[in-house]
């Protein structure tokens, strides 16, 4: 299926991490006439720095290293979306450390090597991790396009019968002599529709981010602009509800330059969540204020419930494709699993990022951060 010695053409680019530089001279030395591209970092903020700018295809890193070592470099590197699926080799001092090498394995590093380097070694399993990976992104490929032409071909003839039966419900709504039974019916069937029109549309959505085919309509805006077109779609909800939707906004926020639409989608996702958790008389805060924590200005924009919570143990896994917290089961609102994974896809895109912070019976904050509009 794949053809990857048609892929390997292009020798691997390597990052090579180690705080030594005469270690990083020789080994540059070394590998001077091998079918490799090498790259070179002192440290761990080096690394980062070089990692986000230049999507190295493997990182070879040194676990030993002052300030930042080579554990919470890794952390940091999976923490980053852009440099999250770099594959890493990590360099132990001696195979007699099988803590470190464990705890490298779980942290997400695929192989280790010992010092001193055998080149040969090294070569052949980078060589092998490059083919996996190469592999891999072309099966990611190959099953969004799979996907998204499956979504099409599902999308097209359900919204024809949901537009079948709103006329039928609006010409029996109208006619007395109808059975109300029929169109209580009708009512369920249209509902029904829309609900998996909703989950296709869902994974069409899905499959276009994971292609890489998220397109931005990009322009300056405010952050009110944004609040205020999610809640004339959804804010009637809350008042059905008699929950209390709470602001909290920084005086003269800066401007963003965004994707309306899209960024509304997320505050949809946010807002219906935070309604479907929370209980009647509860309480919804959306806030935006300035990130003091960045190095370059962010707003963080966050929406914070009185709901039912989730247990610590779920918040790793609430933006992964098809999961959702064991307290969505307590609601008689169903979802797909996908909402808060395309909200991910979407900050990621305009490049923010995403959170949530959270306490069982007490609440539930999800959190996002954007660059903010510099002219």
């Amino acid at each position: 299926m794949f053809d990857t010695q048609e892929q390997m053409k292009t020798d691997p680019t390597v990052l090579f991490v180690d705080d030594t530089p005469d270690n990083l001279e020789l080994l540059g030395f070394a590998l001077k006439k091998k079918p490799i591209i090498m790259l070179t970092a002192t440290s761990g903020k080096e690394c980062l720095e070089i990692a986000e700018r230049e999507q190295p295809d493997v990182i070879v890193l040194d676990i030993q290293m002052p300030e930042m070592d080579g554990f919470e470099t890794l952390r940091r590197l999976r923490a980053n979306h852009k440099t999250e699926k770099i594959p890493v080799i990590f360099l132990t001092a001696s195979k007699r450390d099988p803590q470190s090498i464990s705890e490298g394995i779980l942290l997400g590093a695929e192989e280790y090597l010992t010092k001193p380097i055998d080149v040969d070694e090294l070569l052949a399993r980078v060589r092998s991790i490059y083919r996996v990976s190469l592999m891999e992104r072309e099966l990611e490929k190959v099953k969004a396009r799979f996907m998204a032409m499956l979504v099409h071909d599902l999308r097209s003839p359900l919204a024809a019968i949901r537009a079948s039966v709103e006329d039928l419900v609006s010409h029996y709504t109208e006619n007395a002599t109808v059975d109300k039974d029929s169109v209580v019916v009708l009512h369920t069937i249209l509902n029904s529709t829309t609900s998996i029109l909703n989950i296709v549309n869902d994974l069409l959505d899905l499959s276009k981010y994971q292609a890489g085919q998220i397109q931005l309509d990009k322009k300056i805006l405010t952050i009110h602009e944004v609040v205020e077109g999610s809640l004339n779609m959804i804010g009637l909800q809350f008042k059905r509800k008699d929950i209390e939707l709470h602001f909290e906004f920084d005086p003269d926020l800066p401007k963003i330059y965004a994707d309306q639409a899209k960024l509304e989608q997320v505050m949809n996702n946010l807002l219906s969540n935070a309604h479907k958790f929370t209980p009647s008389e509860g309480k919804v805060t959306i806030r935006a204020t300035m990130d003091t924590t960045q190095p370059t200005p962010r707003m963080l924009v966050s929406v914070q419930d009185t709901g039912i919570g989730i247990p610590p143990e779920e918040l790793p896994i609430l933006f992964d494709h098809f999961r959702q917290a064991s307290t969505a089961k307590r609601t008689a609102e169903k979802g797909t699993g996908l909402g808060l994974a395309i909200c991910k896809l979407i900050v990621q895109a305009h490049g923010g990022t995403i959170g949530v912070k959270s306490e069982v019976n007490k609440g539930t904050e999800v959190y996002f951060t954007l660059p903010v509009y510099t002219s």
